[in-house]
């Protein structure tokens, strides 16, 4: 497996320790968040994981998500979100971050006491998994009203050379259409026959772009109500079909999540993901 490029080391020294002091963890004077130390201390796959598992710490209500590949940007992602939508759009609460000798990035957020929709999915009947998704269709249309300046890349395109921000729709398309080329070296002058297929005029939005039920956090009891949605890595600007084709690509054409419900809170965009779904696979991004 090819490394990781190295997206930290130019952090300055100023931005490797963040307190958001008008947080709720530190309402009560004296508070600190755990060091990186202990993180690491508790961690039982940090030397055999390149993204080790998130470390919790219940009795003060701190969830720690930490690795070598964590950003800030997904930190500053999270409190924008919250100052924006405050909890229109639930998200963990992000209370700072810290970065390490090792540059390893640690982000401190609220605990959400919860299950995944993975997980509990199952335990619901139709009218609750009805009242789900309209609760998700309301966050991302809200989320869409966000107006904003392209920026950020995806992370199908993680192990391919730095892209973006891309001018324009049509430039983000060109260097999608290249990308599975670099795999195929001796089709330089390839005609792709799904170029065309991608609407260069699409609207760019603010796209989660990872929208699958891991990263939905319920409520255990009744009715079921969405506490939080998770993991804003991929976040970023995208053409407006994207979030659904992620959608897609993040479940088994087989599940009734797929099959019955994604349809019902994104718009479909059955073409761009068919494009999508050639060009992931030719990239081995599957």
């Amino acid at each position: 497996m090819p490394e990781f490029p190295a997206i930290i080391e130019s952090i300055p020294e100023s931005m490797r320790e963040m307190d958001f002091l008008d947080s709720s963890y530190f309402k009560e004077p004296g508070k600190s968040l755990p060091t990186p130390a202990q993180v690491r201390a508790l961690s039982k796959d940090i030397h055999m994981n390149s993204q080790p598992q998130p470390i919790t710490f219940e009795d003060s209500g701190v969830f720690v998500k930490f690795g070598r590949y964590v950003t800030i940007a997904e930190a500053q992602c999270l409190r924008m979100l919250k100052r924006t939508f405050g909890d229109e759009i639930p998200v963990p609460e992000i209370f700072g971050w810290r970065v390490d000798e090792e540059n390893f990035v640690f982000l401190y957020m609220r605990l959400i006491r919860g299950q995944t929709l993975l997980d509990g999915w199952n335990e619901l009947d139709s009218p609750a998994k009805s009242s789900i998704c309209d609760q998700l269709c309301h966050m991302v249309n809200r989320l869409r009203r966000l107006e904003q300046d392209p920026s950020d890349q995806d992370y199908v395109f993680q192990y391919y050379p730095d892209a973006g921000p891309f001018p324009s729709v049509k430039d983000f398309h060109d260097w999608s259409s290249f990308l599975p080329l670099l795999r195929l070296p001796t089709l330089k002058n390839y005609n792709d026959p799904y170029r065309s297929l991608l609407p260069d005029s699409e609207d760019i939005k603010f796209t989660h772009a990872d929208l699958h039920q891991g990263n939905i956090i319920i409520s255990s009891d009744k009715p079921a109500r969405i506490l939080a949605i998770v993991d804003w890595a991929q976040a970023g600007w995208y053409p407006d079909y994207r979030e659904y084709c992620k959608a897609l690509y993040t479940s088994s054409y087989k599940d009734e999540w797929r099959r019955d419900w994604i349809d019902t809170f994104l718009s479909p965009r059955l073409q761009e993901f068919l494009v999508f779904a050639e060009y992931t696979m030719a990239m081995g991004a599957v």
